[in-house]
């Protein structure tokens, strides 16, 4: 009787089921509510990057409302200013769009036409399935106008983010009241969960930051039509870990197959892979190590999924949303093999002996 009860509570194919279920709930109801979540999480994005310069005032004795304040409308005036420079550039790049699409078919069935008289035989039909330029600059079109449509909030996200900052020196204090001494391990689990992200978010704005400013420049130098949207669309696409930078060079190279010059093209092709090697591989790796905690795998699947939920700001976010499942899903007993499956490496069991760490390792 007491086997079988025991049984019955640590059932793993019931486990699997409930953990599926509550994920289907939850995330319906973030995609059904998403017009209301996507300014909320936004915002909470920008307050995490505010933080470390508000708690620099804070360490020079500037009082909690006043850097709060200052931080903000510092924020609000450079929001106001890419409004302004890249307002135009994201209008005119959106409304070309059919034209720019047109002209990439008729360049491919130029390359087609050419292949087939040397002897390569290529269907058409085969190439537009299986490949299609406008259809990609097309999405980024989409992307930048789903991403213009959710700042069009601007003043409700930055009011938003105020009232976060100003609240959050005592949100500490609020959740470790309101949780026992039981609770106490989560209470520190969400700690370091914050602390993470907090510094994972910063980190990879700096290093976003700086991508973005060496594309535009690069760009800049050799008069390539919308310079600071290609740096733009390089700082928020660098969030996306791997492969964001790859998607932002698409556009920019499918667009200077239009001007013929394979000069230029090879150019472009070159500035972001030094750009990316520089930033990606040389500084972004000192500066953050491997500390997602999450898989290859699972980083491009969440990209795919909370792109659907929500759209560009959900693509934007993946990572740091993901974290929080992971975190959420390592509570439960019922549900931790989701956060084991989603994770980088397995746990260490206990019985299994440590590795003896190298010289290779420690670095």
């Amino acid at each position: 009787m007491n086997d079988s009860s025991l049984a019955a509570a640590h059932n793993p194919v019931r486990d699997v089921l409930l953990t599926l279920a509550s994920l289907v709930v939850i995330f319906a109801g973030a995609r059904y509510a998403a017009n209301l979540l996507v300014p909320f999480l936004l915002a909470l994005f920008i307050a995490v990057i505010l933080s470390s310069p508000i708690n620099r005032l804070l360490q020079r004795g500037v009082s909690h409302w006043l850097a709060v304040s200052v931080v903000a409308l510092a924020t609000l005036l450079l929001l106001i200013l890419v409004f302004l420079l890249l307002g135009s550039s994201v209008n005119t790049f959106i409304q070309a769009m059919p034209e720019y699409q047109s002209q990439l078919k008729a360049l491919v069935e130029g390359w087609l036409v050419w292949l087939n008289g040397h002897g390569i035989e290529i269907s058409g039909k085969a190439i537009s399935s299986a490949l299609d330029p406008g259809a990609a600059v097309g999405f980024f079109a989409g992307f930048l106008s789903g991403l213009r449509d959710t700042l069009s909030n601007l003043f409700l996200i930055v009011f938003t983010v105020i009232f976060m900052l100003a609240d959050a020196s005592s949100l500490k204090a609020k959740v470790s009241a309101g949780h026992t001494v039981h609770n106490s391990q989560v209470l520190s689990g969400l700690s370091n969960l914050a602390v993470s992200m907090n510094s994972y978010i910063t980190t990879k704005a700096m290093l976003s930051l700086l991508t973005g400013g060496l594309i535009s420049a690069g760009m800049w130098l050799m008069d390539v039509q919308f310079a600071l949207l290609w740096g733009f669309l390089a700082f928020l696409l660098n969030f996306i870990p791997n492969i964001g930078s790859i998607i932002a060079a698409v556009p920019a190279v499918l667009l200077s197959l239009l001007e013929r010059d394979p000069l230029l093209t090879g150019m472009i092709i070159a500035l972001y892979l030094l750009v990316n090697t520089l930033v990606g591989n040389i500084i972004e790796p000192r500066f953050m190590g491997h500390r997602l905690g999450l898989s290859t795998l699972a980083v491009f699947l969440s990209l795919i999924f909370w792109g659907w939920v929500f759209g560009p700001v959900g693509m934007l976010l993946s990572v740091p949303l993901t974290m929080v499942i992971k975190f959420i899903a390592e509570q439960q007993a019922g549900s931790a093999w989701f956060a084991v499956l989603i994770s980088s490496s397995p746990p260490r069991s206990d019985d299994e002996p440590a590795e003896p760490r190298s010289e290779s390792n420690q670095a």
